[in-house]
Protein backbone atom coordinates (compact mmCIF):
# COMPACT_ATOMS: atom_id res chain seq x y z
CA UNK A 1 0.00 0.00 0.00
CA UNK A 2 1.12 3.41 -0.80
CA UNK A 3 1.21 6.26 1.66
CA UNK A 4 -1.74 7.91 -0.05
CA UNK A 5 -3.86 4.76 0.37
CA UNK A 6 -3.04 4.66 4.08
CA UNK A 7 -3.98 8.33 4.49
CA UNK A 8 -7.27 7.81 2.64
CA UNK A 9 -8.01 4.69 4.72
CA UNK A 10 -7.20 6.59 7.93
CA UNK A 11 -9.46 9.46 6.94
CA UNK A 12 -12.22 7.00 6.08
CA UNK A 13 -11.91 5.37 9.51
CA UNK A 14 -11.94 8.81 11.12
CA UNK A 15 -15.09 9.76 9.19
CA UNK A 16 -16.82 6.53 10.23
CA UNK A 17 -15.92 7.19 13.88
CA UNK A 18 -17.24 10.75 13.63
CA UNK A 19 -20.43 9.40 12.05
CA UNK A 20 -20.98 6.97 14.93
CA UNK A 21 -20.31 9.71 17.50
CA UNK A 22 -22.78 12.04 15.78
CA UNK A 23 -25.41 9.29 15.56
CA UNK A 24 -25.02 8.60 19.28
CA UNK A 25 -25.36 12.29 20.13
CA UNK A 26 -28.38 12.54 17.86
CA UNK A 27 -30.04 9.66 19.72
CA UNK A 28 -29.40 11.38 23.05
CA UNK A 29 -30.77 14.66 21.71
CA UNK A 30 -33.85 12.85 20.44
CA UNK A 31 -34.49 11.43 23.94
CA UNK A 32 -33.96 14.85 25.53
CA UNK A 33 -36.25 16.47 22.98
CA UNK A 34 -38.97 13.95 23.77
CA UNK A 35 -38.64 14.70 27.50
CA UNK A 36 -38.83 18.43 26.82
CA UNK A 37 -41.96 17.95 24.70
CA UNK A 38 -43.57 16.06 27.60
CA UNK A 39 -42.62 18.85 29.99
CA UNK A 40 -44.08 21.47 27.63
CA UNK A 41 -47.32 19.48 27.35
CA UNK A 42 -47.50 19.26 31.15
CA UNK A 43 -46.84 23.01 31.40
CA UNK A 44 -49.64 23.75 28.95
CA UNK A 45 -52.03 21.49 30.88
CA UNK A 46 -51.05 23.15 34.15
CA UNK A 47 -51.62 26.62 32.70
CA UNK A 48 -55.00 25.58 31.31
CA UNK A 49 -56.01 24.14 34.69
CA UNK A 50 -54.82 27.29 36.44
CA UNK A 51 -56.80 29.50 34.09
CA UNK A 52 -59.90 27.32 34.53
CA UNK A 53 -59.61 27.51 38.32
CA UNK A 54 -59.12 31.30 38.09
CA UNK A 55 -62.34 31.53 36.10
CA UNK A 56 -64.10 29.30 38.63
CA UNK A 57 -62.89 31.43 41.52
CA UNK A 58 -63.93 34.62 39.78
CA UNK A 59 -67.38 33.07 39.23
CA UNK A 60 -67.63 32.28 42.94
CA UNK A 61 -66.51 35.78 43.88
CA UNK A 62 -68.98 37.22 41.41
CA UNK A 63 -71.80 35.20 42.95
CA UNK A 64 -70.56 35.47 46.54
CA UNK A 65 -73.39 37.87 47.30
CA UNK A 66 -75.79 35.04 46.43
CA UNK A 67 -74.00 32.56 48.73
CA UNK A 68 -76.26 33.12 51.72
CA UNK A 69 -79.44 32.92 49.63
CA UNK A 70 -78.28 29.76 47.88
CA UNK A 71 -77.20 28.03 51.08
CA UNK A 72 -80.41 29.04 52.89
CA UNK A 73 -82.49 27.42 50.15
CA UNK A 74 -80.24 24.32 49.97
CA UNK A 75 -80.33 23.89 53.75
CA UNK A 76 -84.12 24.24 53.61
CA UNK A 77 -84.20 21.15 51.37
CA UNK A 78 -84.49 22.76 47.96
CA UNK A 79 -82.82 20.98 45.06
CA UNK A 80 -80.00 22.58 43.10
CA UNK A 81 -82.27 22.89 40.07
CA UNK A 82 -85.04 24.68 41.98
CA UNK A 83 -82.53 27.05 43.60
CA UNK A 84 -81.13 27.78 40.15
CA UNK A 85 -84.59 28.59 38.82
CA UNK A 86 -85.63 30.70 41.83
CA UNK A 87 -82.48 32.83 41.87
CA UNK A 88 -81.90 32.90 38.10
CA UNK A 89 -78.35 31.58 38.51
CA UNK A 90 -77.03 28.84 36.21
CA UNK A 91 -76.96 25.38 37.77
CA UNK A 92 -73.20 25.13 37.31
CA UNK A 93 -72.72 28.27 39.41
CA UNK A 94 -75.09 26.92 42.09
CA UNK A 95 -72.95 23.78 42.30
CA UNK A 96 -69.81 25.89 42.43
CA UNK A 97 -71.24 28.02 45.25
CA UNK A 98 -72.11 24.85 47.20
CA UNK A 99 -68.57 23.49 46.72
CA UNK A 100 -67.14 26.82 47.81
CA UNK A 101 -69.32 26.81 50.92
CA UNK A 102 -68.20 23.28 51.80
CA UNK A 103 -64.55 24.27 51.37
CA UNK A 104 -65.09 27.40 53.43
CA UNK A 105 -66.74 25.40 56.22
CA UNK A 106 -64.08 22.68 56.07
CA UNK A 107 -61.28 25.25 56.32
CA UNK A 108 -62.95 27.11 59.18
CA UNK A 109 -63.26 23.85 61.15
CA UNK A 110 -59.64 22.84 60.53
Amino acid sequence: MEMMDIIVLGLLVLLVMILFILMRKNTKLHVENKKLQEILALKDTTIANYEASRVAVSDVVENYSSLDDVMTLINAGESNVSVSEKLNIPLSKIELIIKFDRLKNKNSIA
